[in-house]
């Protein structure tokens, strides 16, 4: 058996039985890429603020929130300098999952709670695991794995031995008035071409991410140990720490990790421009709530940092509203790829 028909074999064998595991990272994965943007528009009312010259402190409301979701896990916050921006909470239980609950910063009212950024989260954690934990999250690897070998063993079947200008014109072409099967095999050759090194990027990044060092309520769940807190001391409010956060040139808003508050000596920030679900443009602090004093952990920023900047890759957040609508697109191209391959083995087979 020549090279050709090995590979040949391997793009048929290893597609059809990861394909329908493709479909779903890859679907699950362009909905989510634009998540940010859906919570911001679609929590526009209860997150605008009219403008005042005062402020109620972070810590009074934590308290009301606090006291509006007893049963619930405080996980983090959000602050913004712009003075019509409300305060956000992001609060989650078992029962009810993650919610979006904004906070009037002038008046120390709950504006509106939103649950979309449940869905949202669901959705990450399916295009993750499968919403299986450990076993899918393994799945989804392999799938990811195979789906690399697809799109290598895909390039070499295409490459042409003939580089005339018109060959490469008419791959790259879908033709009209053919049978249902020769259009099926045009679209999936050209769908393939079009968005292969970008599907390579998405997957080498998702798995690089699966391999690199957990953060937060994740990095607890894979028994990473926290800095114990010292009940003979008393924290310093939160305003005290994330104020003179807000001071440093061109910060916009700082991001303040709450979960693990009454557990740990140090409490997590990034400030910064820009900060969503996943990604950041700015700077993580580990800061001390006894002294206030930025703690020396060269390697938790670190894995944070690098972290960050494979995610910005795997969710096309390194290009702006480019990158993501790349990504957005090229998802729903390999969705494509896994139902039409599908189809193509069928159509031949019988």
């Amino acid at each position: 058996m020549n090279f050709k028909k090995i590979n040949y074999k391997l793009h048929l064998w290893l597609g059809l039985p990861s394909a329908v595991i493709v479909f779903f990272i890859c679907l699950s994965g362009s909905l989510f890429v634009f998540s940010d943007e859906i919570l911001n528009l679609a929590n526009h009312n209860i997150s605008t603020v009219r403008p005042q010259n005062w402020q109620i402190s972070i810590d009074a409301m934590l308290k009301t929130v606090k006291k509006a979701y007893p049963e619930h896990i405080i996980l983090e916050c959000f602050t913004y300098k712009k003075k019509d921006k409300a305060t956000l909470f992001i609060v989650g239980s078992k029962k009810t999952g993650k919610s979006y609950v904004y906070v009037n910063p002038h008046t120390g009212q709950i504006t509106g709670e939103s649950r979309l950024v449940g869905l949202f989260s669901m959705t990450a954690h399916f295009h993750k695991q499968l919403l299986l934990k450990k076993t899918g999250a393994w799945v989804v690897l392999v799938a990811s794995v195979i789906f690399v070998i697809e799109l290598v063993t895909g390039l070499i079947m295409w490459w042409p031995k003939n580089k005339s200008k018109k060959y490469l014109k008419n791959s790259l072409t879908i033709k009209h008035n053919v049978p249902f099967l020769r259009r099926m095999i045009d679209l999936h050759r050209v769908f393939g071409l079009y968005f292969v090194l970008v599907m390579l990027l998405l997957s080498v990044s998702g798995v690089a991410l699966f391999y690199l060092p957990k953060q937060g309520i994740e990095a607890q769940k894979h028994g990473q140990p926290m800095v114990k807190t010292d009940t003979t001391r008393h924290p310093l409010p939160l305003a005290s720490i994330i104020n003179p956060l807000m001071q440093n040139p061109g910060v916009r808003m700082v991001k303040t990790e709450l979960w693990d508050m009454d557990q740990s000596s140090r409490i997590q920030c990034i400030a910064g421009t820009k900060i969503g679900m996943v990604t950041f443009t700015g700077t993580p602090y580990l800061i001390n709530k006894y002294t206030g004093k930025k703690t020396e952990d060269a390697q938790i920023l670190k894995d944070l940092k690098i972290r960050n900047t494979f995610r910005k890759l795997h969710i096309g957040d390194w290009l702006g509203w480019f990158g993501k609508s790349v990504t957005f697109f090229t998802g729903l191209a390999g969705s494509f790829l896994a139902v039409s391959g599908i189809i193509i083995w069928g159509k031949k087979k019988f």
